[in-house]
């Protein structure tokens, strides 16, 4: 009997302290996940403490403590030195921590450590992942091996994204329908960031000239907080644009004019001095030099 009370006495006991003291349903909230280069990362934790006193809150980068909240000490907040953490102190407690001009070296895991004061002196941990991204700063650049396809041709195109990190994803477009790429690749560049180089062939037919017009695109993205496009537009034979040519009618009456003006000059030398009283030189110029320029570009 007495064993018996001992150990209703001792469920009792666990029981009401377990209920008491027991920490549970630690979680980490990251807003946002992908910070741009050079931006800023609210991290929030959140904890049931089940009536238990809180002991300390830590704040990791990988292995490395970067910030720590302790209610009982003073000051009651400390910041521990890492190389790239800028923790805003004005914003940050033993809920949450702000951290400012994020550079790419640190991303990577973060967690909250959250300890319950005696007895139990419980632990639980959360992380999330925290991505840093640059972003490509100029649009991609897209060409073409040639300004002009006829059908039959086959269009060979290339589309190179700038710098970035991760390095842009790159899709060719033809008339709004993404075709498949013959290669791509990545290349690094000085900075440490990658670009992308993506090729792509496609035999021209007729009907890709909708309206007249085959439009091929390249649209680059990283993740779903950039997306930057360049055009290339390629005209059919009867709409492309054409410099206007001089037809054979209008080498006819320029020459014609020119011999008309040459002429008018020679006359007076043959004729005599009594031509110049027939000719007003002011009346030549307003009527007969703009028929002449006219016909040089055809009119």
């Amino acid at each position: 009997m007495l064993g018996q009370g001992v150990v209703k006495f001792l469920c009792l006991l666990v029981t009401f302290f377990g209920g008491v003291t027991s920490l549970r349903d630690v979680m980490l909230l990251v807003q946002p996940t992908t910070v741009i280069r050079g931006g800023t990362a609210a991290l929030v934790c959140s904890r049931d403490m089940q009536g238990a006193p809180l002991y300390s809150v830590k704040w990791y980068r990988g292995n490395h403590e970067f910030y720590r909240y302790t209610p009982m000490e003073e000051p009651d907040t400390r910041v521990f030195g890492l190389p790239g953490i800028y923790v805003d102190m004005n914003r940050s407690n033993g809920t949450q921590v702000l951290l400012r001009r994020l550079d790419l070296t640190l991303a990577g895991n973060f967690s909250c450590e959250v300890t319950a004061d005696s007895p139990s002196f419980a632990t639980q941990v959360a992380t999330k992942f925290i991505d840093v991204i640059a972003l490509p700063p100029t649009a991609p650049v897209l060409k073409a091996d040639k300004d002009r396809y006829q059908p039959g041709e086959v269009l060979r195109a290339n589309c190179t994204s700038s710098p970035a990190r991760p390095a842009a994803n790159l899709t060719i477009y033809v008339n709004e329908e993404p075709i498949r790429s013959s290669e791509t690749s990545l290349h690094p560049s000085e900075s440490g960031l990658l670009w992308t180089l993506v090729k792509a062939d496609l035999k021209v037919t007729p009907d890709l000239f909708v309206g007249g017009r085959l439009r091929v695109a390249c649209i680059a993205t990283v993740y779903d907080v950039y997306r930057s496009s360049a055009n290339l537009d390629f005209f059919t034979p009867d709409t492309d644009p054409r410099p206007e040519r001089i037809t054979l009618n209008g080498a006819s009456k320029c020459f014609q004019s020119w011999i008309l003006v040459l002429l008018l000059f020679l006359l007076p030398v043959v004729m005599g001095q009594d031509i110049y009283t027939f000719l007003d030189y002011d009346d030549y110029d307003e009527k007969y030099i703009p028929a002449a320029i006219a016909s040089l570009v055809g009119g």
